[in-house]
C-alpha cells in the first residue's frame, strides 16, 4: 500500500505545476493531459450534477504502467477544468495492485463507478475482482467493494473493463474477457437493481478467431434495433489497409439480442481511428448524443513517446467526438462544444486554385478546416512541416489510399499508416493539431486518424501539394485557446 506522504507530495506537485508555467514545446493546450506520470484508458465517462466526469487511469509516481489509480477533471464548456485528483487509489485488497479500467452509470442521484480490482501474487498469477463505488454529488465517495469475485469456468483472470449499458428497464454488464483456450470473447452480466449482478452469457458473434484478448467493451445503443459493440482486440495480424498497430480499436453493428446473447448480422469489424495513437475508447451518451473520448497512446510501446524522458510525462486523452450512425457505419465529429477552443480565426480562404500552396502559421495550436475539389488533380499532399523535420499525409483518389507517413521526425514513433478513403469529386480534412498530438476527421468523420509528434522545432508551416491544379473551395484556420485548470 502507498502511503500518505506519497499522496502529499502528488497534491504539492500539482499545485506548483498550475501555479507556474511549463515551456515543454511538446505539452499540449487543450488535450486532457497529467502534469507528470502516465495516463492511460478514459474511464467513468458520465454527464453527472451539472458537469462532464472523465475519469482515465492514472499513474502518478512516474511513466510505468503500475500503481494504476482513478483520476478526475470536471467541466461544464471542456475549456474550464476543475483541477486534477485522485479519486480511486490501489489501496484494498481487491485492487491493491491497480484499480483498472471501468465505467459509469447514474442511478438516484449517486454516480455508480465501476471498475476491476487488479490483484497478483509473488508469482504474477492475477485475480479480477469487479467492483462498485458510490460518487456523490459533494465530491465524496464510498469504495463498496467487489460485486463479480470471480470470473466464470473456461476464462482466465483476465476479465475486466465493466461497461453499463440499460435494456428495457434491465442493466446490464459487458466485460472483456479472455477464454481458457487464449481467445478474446465479452461476457454479458445483468441486475435488476446495478448491485446484484448474475451471468446472462457470452456474447455471440461470428468472429471466433479473432485475438486473444477483448479489451474495452461498450454497447452503445443507435436506433431502436441496432447497437454498435465497441472493443480493443489484441492479437490480430497487421494487413496493408489495417490492422497496423500493434492493438486496435473498433467496432461491430448488428442487432442485439440479450435473450441469446446474440449480436445478429452484425458488420465487419472496423477500425474507429486509423492513426498511430489511439485506443480504449470509451463512450457515453448526454443529450441524445454517443460521445466518444479515446487514449492518445499505445500500449507495449513506450519507447516512442519521449516525454517520459523529457518531462516526466506520458499521454493525452482524445478531444470528444460524437458518434453518428450512418450507411451502417459510424461517422465521428467533434462535440460541438469544442468550438469554445476557437481563440481567432486567421485564415478565410474561398476558390483558390494551385498546384503549390504554403500555409504559414504563428501556433501549433490551432483548428484547420479543408475542402478540395479534385477538377484535374488526383493526387493531394499535405505536410505538416516543422523546420527540417516534417509528417506527410498523401492521398490518391484514383487508388482512393491515404498514406500518413512520420519517418521523417527524429523523435518519437515513426512509420506509416495506410488506409482506403472512398471518395467523390471532393476531399474534406477537419484538423486539429496541438503541441504533440494531430486528430485528423475525413470526408465528416468517415475516417479519422490520431497521432502524437515530437519536433524539435516550435513552428508549424502546412505545405499543401497537387500533380495538377487543385482547387481548394475553402480553407478557415483558428488558434486555439489552452484550457484552465482551477
Amino acid at each position: 500500500m502507498l502511503n500518505q506522504d506519497l499522496y502529499q507530495k502528488v497534491e504539492e506537485n500539482l499545485n506548483n505545476y498550475y501555479s507556474n508555467k511549463d515551456n515543454n514545446i511538446w505539452r499540449n493546450n487543450f488535450h486532457i493531459e497529467m502534469p507528470f506520470g502516465l495516463v492511460n484508458d478514459p474511464n467513468g465517462l458520465s454527464y453527472y450534477n451539472d458537469k462532464f466526469h472523465i475519469f482515465y487511469q492514472w499513474n502518478p509516481f512516474g511513466c510505468e504502467h503500475k500503481n494504476k489509480h482513478w483520476a478526475l477533471v470536471k467541466t461544464d464548456d471542456f475549456v474550464n477544468f476543475t483541477k486534477p485528483e485522485i479519486i480511486l487509489k490501489p489501496e484494498e485488497w481487491y485492487d491493491k495492485n491497480g484499480c483498472y479500467s471501468g465505467g459509469a452509470y447514474v442511478k438516484d442521484n449517486t454516480l455508480k463507478l465501476f471498475y476491476t480490482g487488479n490483484v497478483k501474487d509473488e508469482n504474477n498469477n492475477r485475480e479480477s475482482y469487479q467492483c462498485i463505488v458510490d460518487y456523490h454529488k459533494d465530491g465524496t465517495f464510498e469504495k463498496r467493494g467487489p460485486i463479480i469475485t470471480k470470473q466464470p469456468e473456461g476464462y482466465t483472470a483476465h476479465f475486466r473493463d465493466p461497461m453499463i449499458f440499460i435494456q428495457d428497464g434491465v442493466y446490464y454488464m459487458v466485460l472483456g474477457v479472455q477464454t481458457e483456450n487464449l481467445k478474446g470473447r465479452a461476457l454479458i452480466y445483468k441486475s435488476e437493481d446495478i448491485e446484484n449482478w448474475e451471468l446472462v452469457g457470452e456474447l455471440k458473434t461470428n468472429m471466433n478467431e479473432f485475438g486473444y484478448m477483448w479489451e474495452c467493451p461498450n454497447m452503445v445503443k443507435l436506433d431502436k434495433t441496432k447497437y454498435a459493440f465497441l472493443f480493443s482486440p489484441q492479437g490480430l495480424e497487421a494487413e496493408e489497409f489495417r490492422y497496423q498497430n500493434i492493438y486496435q480499436s473498433g467496432y461491430i453493428i448488428g442487432d442485439l439480442d440479450l435473450e441469446e446473447v446474440s449480436l445478429k448480422n452484425h458488420s465487419e469489424f472496423k477500425e474507429i481511428d486509423m492513426g498511430f495513437d489511439f485506443y480504449a475508447p470509451q463512450v457515453f451518451t448526454h443529450d441524445g448524443e454517443n460521445i466518444m473520448i479515446g487514449w492518445v497512446g499505445m500500449p507495449d510501446k513506450d519507447n516512442e513517446y519521449p516525454s517520459s524522458d523529457n518531462g516526466g510525462w506520458m499521454f493525452p486523452l482524445t478531444l470528444p467526438r460524437v458518434l453518428e450512425y450512418k450507411d451502417n457505419v459510424l461517422y465521428q465529429r467533434p462535440l460541438k462544444l469544442v468550438e469554445n477552443l476557437r481563440k481567432s480565426q486567421i485564415v478565410n480562404i474561398n476558390n483558390l486554385t494551385f498546384c503549390n500552396y504554403n500555409l504559414k502559421l504563428d501556433s501549433r495550436n490551432v483548428e484547420i478546416k479543408l475542402d478540395f475539389d479534385f477538377d484535374e488533380s488526383n493526387v493531394i499532399e499535405l505536410k505538416f512541416k516543422f523546420k527540417d523535420e516534417y509528417i506527410s499525409l498523401v492521398y490518391d483518389k484514383r487508388t482512393e489510399i491515404c498514406i500518413i507517413d512520420r519517418n521523417n521526425m527524429k523523435l518519437g514513433g515513426k512509420g506509416i499508416r495506410k488506409f482506403k478513403l472512398k471518395t467523390d469529386k471532393s476531399l474534406s480534412l477537419h484538423m486539429f493539431l496541438d503541441n504533440s498530438v494531430m486528430e485528423i476527421y475525413y470526408e465528416k468523420g468517415l475516417q479519422t486518424t490520431t497521432l502524437m509528434y515530437f519536433p524539435k522545432e516550435d513552428e508549424l508551416e502546412v505545405e499543401i501539394k497537387s500533380d495538377n491544379k487543385l482547387k481548394l473551395n475553402e480553407a478557415i484556420v483558428w488558434n486555439l485557446r489552452g484550457v484552465k485548470y482551477e
